[in-house]
């Protein structure tokens, strides 16, 4: 384990000599904005950019590189402010961010089977739910940093879980189209962050859509993923404390009006596209 953790510091170092000679590029691209390390990322950071490129130095630093241009064009420093369009979100998409694992990484809980994406569509464009996706990415990182700092250690990836409990027979194709953009927004520029990814309550309907979206996602990614019918409790406890579950996924948090809240109605004038 330490010539390993040797070999990676060696890796840490040859990856910040070669990001020197573009300095001054990442520090035009950045313009002292805060949430974009520019020239000067963190050795954990380095280091998952090492691991997705299977320690290929030169492959991680074009990697990161192209992740500070992308980041200076699409996630503003504001991104973590209330999202103008929560109302939508919370009226059609039950979800939360809810308490750590057993190793510390935040577990973000999504009832993906009850979102109607037709409906969703009415209000948001692709493109915003793209965005949103990217808020989401930016609140683990947020997450994963306040963990670490708790626990005295790294913590570099995060756990999601997707209910597909009442999900529609109908497979949308826009929703499966904004489901692969986000793939490749992820493997691209925010790599080694899943720790595990719980698909629970996967219905019958679902096994052909997954054989649709399995090519998307590299195999290291794929295989974080888990597709579980109901019967899905006992290996997520061995992951996550019980008091870091709701009850209805096999835990005994019980958070006051739902640890995931119930659907808002949205006013009947709140405007459509």
């Amino acid at each position: 384990m330490a010539d390993a953790a040797d070999e990676f510091d060696a890796l840490v170092v040859e990856f910040r000599e070669q990001l020197t000679e573009h300095t001054v590029e990442l520090d035009e691209l950045v313009a002292g904005a805060t949430n974009n390390p520019g020239s000067n990322p963190d050795d954990h950071t380095i280091k998952r950019y090492l691991r997705a490129r299977k320690k290929d130095v030169k492959g991680a630093v074009e990697q990161y590189i192209a992740t500070v241009k992308w980041r200076s064009e699409t996630v503003p420093e504001n991104i973590l402010d209330p999202d103008t369009n929560e109302p939508v979100y919370a009226a059609i998409c039950p979800h939360v961010n809810h308490g750590f694992d057993k190793q510390g990484r935040p577990i973000y809980i999504e009832k993906t089977g009850e979102i109607r994406v037709p409906k969703l569509l009415k209000y948001l464009t692709p493109e915003q739910l793209v965005q949103r996706h990217v808020r989401q990415q930016e609140i683990a990182l947020k997450r994963m940093q306040e963990s670490s700092e708790r626990l005295g250690q790294p913590v570099e990836k995060q756990l999601i879980i997707l209910d597909l409990k009442h999900m529609s027979f109908a497979p949308n194709g826009t929703g499966l189209s904004v489901f692969k953009e986000t793939v490749r927004i992820d493997q691209n520029y925010y790599p080694e962050m899943l720790g595990d990814l719980f698909i629970i309550n996967a219905p019958w309907v679902f096994h052909p859509v997954w054989a649709v979206l399995k090519p998307w996602l590299d195999p290291v990614t794929r295989a974080k993923f888990h597709v579980l019918g109901s019967g899905f409790k006992e290996q997520l406890l061995e992951l996550v404390d019980p008091d870091q579950l709701p009850v209805d996924l096999g835990g005994t948090c019980e958070c006051e009006g739902g640890c995931v809240k119930p659907l808002v109605p949205l006013p009947e004038d709140y405007p459509q596209l």
